[in-house]
């Protein structure tokens, strides 16, 4: 999650609307909910059992896979967020 929100950061700066940042955050975070358990395991540590110990998958970011920013980004959501 980190890589990705620091991509989803600097991507941000360089856009000219919040339209387009909007977007932007929506398709990452829909990539997450479909494809990475991350964002899934933290709500369930702090809202949930309120265990606060999230077992995050990959555990270190020496494990996450090279492309797994680019995936977020380039994520064709299901449902576009403007109709």
């Amino acid at each position: 999650a980190l890589v990705v929100t620091l991509d989803a950061v600097r991507e941000a700066r360089a856009m000219d609307s919040v339209r387009d940042a909007l977007a932007g955050e929506y398709r990452r975070v829909l990539w997450f909910v479909h494809n990475h358990p991350d964002l899934v395991e933290g709500i369930r540590a702090q809202l949930v059992d309120k265990d606060r110990d999230p077992h995050w998958d990959p555990q270190t970011l020496a494990e996450l896979g090279p492309d797994a920013s680019a995936e977020a980004r380039d994520y064709v959501p299901p449902v576009p967020l403007w109709a």
